[in-house]
């Protein structure tokens, strides 16, 4: 482990975790910690977190969330299952490589310019990141055109411009949340999902068909420059050192956490289920994950203030909300699991159709875990703000361990296996970052 300095405070730092070198903290100085002092910064942080924008931002996000799930609706039910198919792909393609390394760079952006001392993005690395992202991903859909692109070149000049877009629409948005305009990032975040239903719906009943509504995909991410996002200055000091080995880390707790959240119906398959099994596992986990689905944006309104308060002598605070946060979550979770046996079989089969129907228990390990994956993505946020994304991919390492061993150890359907190994996987992965708060934010 070597340590450096960090040029933009002077203090020595551990390149693998993003803290101070301190004295080690046994499990027994975290029972020392001033509760009462966290509460009373946690008033402050809740002030902050109801400042100007946060209703943009809730309500941009729902609006993004409603209209991209009826541009499924819509250009599913017009195209039909096998001209569709090609679009999912591109969807899924967008998704993976949006969460797993754009969403790092957004975060890392929103957190250098929230700085009480802001700090320009090293926007070298990104430019390569955005590359080297829209390399594998058109070579992915080379090696898979005849399987899943139905054979089309076109499809890959869609898949390089796309992932190209969304590189640049994250650091946007995280310009844009950095410099706490929360109101244009809600309209932004609106405005791409928006136009994206309504460019589809209008290619559609143009007769473009499904090569209409590949390149639909593109044109509401570009309207985010009508706000102006990269407006204002930032400290260009050392903007690329220590990057690097941040969004690496970083990049690598998202990609494990993504394996935990998405990779199911892969290892359902994998263990031998058919296809009905796994399309059910599929549309089911689909179907609750919304709550996460929403939260990839919302979080952006969590980092700001939570990064100021790292900076400051009110660090307890965040402990304090990460002990509340990871008891409010088992309650839920709980709650969750038995809603989820009594009505969410019922609940699939109403939005879905009777066809993808679950078994009970599969709908309550679906919830629960969803209950306990959103409350990390708001947790996680806190070690972002404290530079200790060593310690953000230690935990969602653990947690992909948990969910492995789960699956391994276990008997039952294979559906069941995996599903139980999400919610494993995602609570042990909590219950990691919960730890590394406390102890990044009393070794301070």
């Amino acid at each position: 482990m070597s340590v450096l300095p960090d040029p933009t405070r002077g203090r020595l730092m551990d390149d693998t975790a993003g803290v101070r070198m301190v004295p080690r903290t046994t499990a027994a100085s975290l029972t020392r910690l001033p509760l009462m002092t966290a509460s009373k910064h946690a008033r402050t942080l809740t002030r902050a977190l109801a400042a100007s924008g946060t209703t943009a931002m809730v309500v941009g996000t729902l609006v993004s969330a409603a209209a991209a799930y009826a541009f499924q609706l819509v250009a599913g039910r017009a195209l039909g299952p096998e001209q569709f198919a090609p679009i999912t792909v591109l969807w899924t393609i967008q998704f993976l490589v949006f969460t797993t390394v754009f969403l790092p760079m957004e975060q890392l952006t929103i957190r250098r310019l929230a700085a009480a001392e802001p700090e320009a993005a090293p926007r070298r690395l990104f430019l390569i990141a955005i590359i080297v992202a829209v390399a594998v991903s058109t070579a992915f859909g080379a090696a898979t055109l005849d399987q899943l692109l139905d054979g089309r070149p076109m499809y890959l000049a869609v898949v390089m411009i796309l992932i190209a877009t969304y590189g640049a629409f994250a650091l946007a948005r995280g310009s844009l949340a950095g410099r706490r305009r929360f109101d244009a990032y809600g309209w932004a975040t609106m405005t791409e999902s928006v136009v994206r239903l309504g460019v589809a719906a209008g290619l559609i009943a143009a007769g473009a068909g499904v090569t209409g509504v590949a390149w639909s995909l593109i044109p509401g991410a570009l309207l985010i420059y009508l706000w102006s996002p990269f407006h204002g200055t930032a400290s260009t000091t050392d903007a690329e050192s220590g990057a690097g080995v941040t969004l690496a880390t970083f990049v690598t707790a998202n990609a494990a956490a993504q394996t935990i959240v998405a990779a199911g119906p892969l290892v359902v398959g994998a263990l031998g289920a058919g296809a009905k099994e796994v399309s059910i596992f599929f549309e089911t986990f689909l179907l609750f994950r919304a709550p996460l689905t929403v939260a990839y944006s919302l979080v952006a309104r969590v980092l700001p203030p939570f990064t100021r308060t790292a900076e400051s002598e009110q660090r307890p605070a965040l402990a304090g909300w990460a002990i509340r946060l990871g008891i409010v979550a088992a309650v839920l979770a709980g709650g969750g699991f038995v809603m989820g046996d009594l009505v969410g079989a019922d609940l699939v089969a109403i939005f879905l159709g009777s066809e993808y129907r679950p078994d009970p228990l599969l709908a309550a390990y679906a919830i629960a875990g969803v209950v306990i994956a959103t409350t990390a993505l708001f947790v996680q946020q806190m070690l972002i703000a404290m530079r200790a994304t060593g310690a953000l991919a230690g935990a969602w390492f653990g947690g992909l361990t948990a969910a492995a061993v789960t699956i391994i150890a276990t008997g039952g359907s294979a559906s069941d296996r995996v599903a139980l190994g999400f919610v494993t996987g995602e609570a042990v992965a909590l219950a990691l970052i919960v730890l590394a708060v406390v102890r990044v934010a009393r070794s301070s």
